[in-house]
């Protein structure tokens, strides 16, 4: 069974449509970028190894640069080191975003 031919031509008005607007937000993202004059700014790491007592408020507190909120930096911490909770365990080392 083949279908008639306006069917045929809804179906490719209906995909060169969705091409047409991924290619559009795709040109979006790029000038987004493009338009950033700083450019991707490269996080530094440091290592911190996990020691009996320590909590995640802890150890940002001892990170976090002057000004900033420690809260952000526990978030942060945990982001960068896929954490779901704020759970730590002795021995485990955890990259703390700096900088």
């Amino acid at each position: 069974m083949t279908m008639p031919a306006s069917t045929r031509t809804r179906v490719v008005v209906l995909l060169t449509s969705i091409v047409m607007a991924l290619a559009i937000l795709l040109a979006g993202a790029v000038v987004a970028e493009a338009d950033d004059p700083a450019g991707p700014t490269a996080i530094a790491f440091v290592d911190h190894t996990v020691r009996s007592g320590d909590t995640l408020w802890d150890i940002a507190a001892a990170h976090v640069a002057p000004g900033d909120d420690v809260r952000v930096l526990v978030e942060d911490i945990k982001h960068h080191n896929g954490l779901a909770t704020s759970v730590i365990v002795p021995g485990q080392v955890l990259h703390i975003p700096v900088g």
